[in-house]
């Protein structure tokens, strides 16, 4: 499975095309689906997505899209199938807050840790191999926001 942000292959590491009617990976230059041409991750994730009320799904039939969800505090990183609820402590593949991340042998033994500061919730890496991300960036420590992108190690999540 390929995230939805991800512009190289995790496994081998070749850059992913993406048909961008479609907006999944695809092989070749042009998508099988719809006929468009596939363009490179790096572009594809770059060009801005205009939000709207619709959605295409992979078949091209248009289907509702997800109410956005507002809320002043993030409570959660979501996705990979996974809620991880906002709590204070510390992260990784041997346990803490998120015994989730223990399946995951990309994620650190101690790979980070989430605190409060005031009405902000922070994240932390704690020196992991693989580095935690926030919005594409690697980081040492950052405040969480709604919409954030967030990825530790391998795995992506969005703040809700």
């Amino acid at each position: 499975m390929i995230p939805d942000d991800s512009a190289f292959c995790d496994q081998c590491g070749k850059e992913l095309k993406w048909c961008p009617e479609c907006r999944r990976p695809k092989r070749g230059t042009e998508c099988p689906v719809c006929g468009s041409d596939l363009i490179p991750g790096r572009k594809y994730l770059a060009s801005p997505v205009t939000p709207g009320p619709d959605r295409v799904s992979p078949d091209h039939s248009v289907t509702p899209g997800p109410s956005p969800v507002i809320s002043k505090s993030p409570s959660a990183l979501v996705g990979n199938g996974w809620r991880l609820t906002l709590q204070e402590g510390p992260f990784g593949r041997r346990g803490g807050i998120w015994p989730e991340l223990s399946s995951c042998p990309y994620v650190s033994g101690n790979h980070g840790k989430i605190v409060k500061s005031g009405a902000d919730w922070v994240i932390e890496d704690s020196g992991s191999t693989n580095g935690t991300y926030v919005n594409g960036a690697r980081i040492q420590r950052q405040v969480l926001k709604n919409g954030d992108r967030v990825r530790i190690a391998t795995l992506d999540f969005t703040v809700e």
